[in-house]
């Protein structure tokens, strides 16, 4: 389970650092981009010849529940584009789905709507442990930071996700 929570650690890490380059119309594109950053970011450092590389997979709705993406099968990210109240209701039970599949959950709004109903579901779910101990974790990436340099977006959001 160590190794599981460091690279849940790692991805919330990575995902906080990516900074959308645009403002998409779809939310494919914001998971097209994400899934390169995750694979180049997670992949890339350590030492092939000291035996510390990574090798970790990163896929677009994958696993049983079909995550937008899943990292290693033990973490599922569902995206959500400017996250209105609808979609609420349907994130709920797709937590729920991913609680049992998954061993850590990531929550990502690339935009948002319904801050409240934002605030509830991460209220309700932030920190829960799933099924095998997991985790369920909520980002919040807003609009006016979209194509900004990373390096100066490293302060965090009052509600709890990242600013950017």
């Amino acid at each position: 389970m160590f190794q599981n929570q460091q690279l849940f650690d790692d991805v919330i890490r990575e995902i906080k650092a990516w900074i959308p380059s645009k403002e998409y119309g779809h939310e494919r594109k914001f998971q097209d981009e994400l899934q390169d950053f995750l694979d180049e970011n997670l992949n890339s450092g350590g030492d092939p010849l000291m035996g510390n590389s990574r090798d970790i997979p990163v896929s677009k709705e994958h696993g049983k529940s079909k995550a937008d993406i899943a990292v290693d099968d033990s973490v599922g990210i569902e995206m959500k584009r400017d996250l209105s109240n609808s979609q609420n209701k349907k994130l709920r039970g797709q937590i729920e789905d991913y609680l049992d599949n998954y061993n850590y959950v990531i929550v990502l709004a690339c935009g948002i709507k319904d801050k409240d109903g934002w605030r509830k579901l991460k209220n309700k779910y932030q920190g829960q442990q799933g099924f095998d101990g997991g985790q369920v974790e909520f980002i919040w990436k807003k609009k006016e930071n979209y194509g900004k340099d990373q390096v100066n977006n490293s302060s965090n959001d009052p509600l709890g996700g990242s600013l950017f």
